[in-house]
């Protein structure tokens, strides 16, 4: 019995146990979620760009490829570019203001540059259109052809170059850029391959200018020294140069040898009476 009283004494003895917090009246609200900004639909449907992607094709050494994109604001705004950015320093994109303000129905042109020194094969670039309505993403591309590929058949425009410079210049067929088609491809050569480069190139040519003369159709005699003279001199007052070595052509004197004699075989001297008298 007295241990009974004993443990009575010292529970009696414990501190009260603490009194339970009241539950809040009002249930607690959730914290609504953290959302991201709402992006700007860009500029599809409101500007409409001649095309997404530009791309050239330039000859090695060409120091700059130029882009150019046209765009119309189709919309009934006013939209606004404010910058183009690009992906390589190597590449500047320029617009006409800045910021630039399109109104319904204007249009206009954005410009870039790519700087190709040191590149070689394609180069792709971006250029990002920043506006008040959102971001609009352009590609230039620019496709460096390797200076061995660049010997093959001239453009219109080179031809028009050459017989340019050739009028001024009889000689300046066989210097600077000319020099790659009327000088390299004769290198080492003879005969009738030495012809095809040589000659052929502006007399067998496809697109042979009409005052460039065609040799299976010359109506005198055309013994050997007559295509040693024109080959060694050249023709005065015509577009035809000297192609002896000694007065700055690209030939030695055993290779016009070997053209003379594949020339009088392939193009058989005509007899004097064929000549036509007036």
């Amino acid at each position: 019995m007295a241990g009974w009283m004993f443990v009575a004494g010292a529970l009696a003895q414990q501190p009260p146990l603490p009194r339970p917090l009241p539950l809040p009246t009002h249930p607690i609200q959730a914290m609504p979620p953290v959302l991201p900004p709402p992006s700007l639909p860009g500029l599809n449907g409101l500007i409409a760009f001649d095309a997404e992607r530009k791309e050239v094709t330039v000859p090695n050494g060409t120091p700059q490829a130029q882009f150019t994109f046209n765009l119309t604001n189709i919309s009934l705004e006013v939209v606004t570019i404010t910058t183009v950015a690009t992906s390589c320093g190597c590449t500047v994109a320029k617009l006409p203001e800045s910021p630039w303000k399109l109104a319904p129905g204007s249009n206009g042109q954005i410009n870039a540059t790519m700087n190709l020194a040191g590149k070689s094969g394609t180069s792709i670039k971006t250029l990002t259109v920043n506006s008040d309505k959102g971001p609009k993403l352009l590609y230039v591309q620019a496709t460096i052809t390797p200076a061995a590929a660049v010997t093959g058949a001239m453009t219109p425009m080179e031809r028009e170059a050459n017989q340019k410079l050739a009028i001024a210049d009889r000689q300046g067929v066989f210097k600077g850029d000319c020099a790659r088609c009327h000088v390299e491809p004769t290198k080492g050569l003879v005969g009738q391959p030495l012809f095809d480069k040589a000659c052929g190139i502006c007399h067998e040519a496809e697109h042979r200018a009409t005052m460039v003369t065609d040799l299976h159709s010359l109506k005198y005699p055309t013994p050997p020294e007559v295509w040693k003279n024109w080959i060694e001199h050249g023709k005065p007052g015509s577009l035809m140069p000297a192609f002896s070595a000694a007065e700055g052509g690209p030939l030695s004197d055993e290779q016009i040898t070997s053209l003379v004699n594949y020339l009088v075989v392939a193009i058989p001297s005509k007899p004097s009476s064929a000549v036509k008298v007036n």
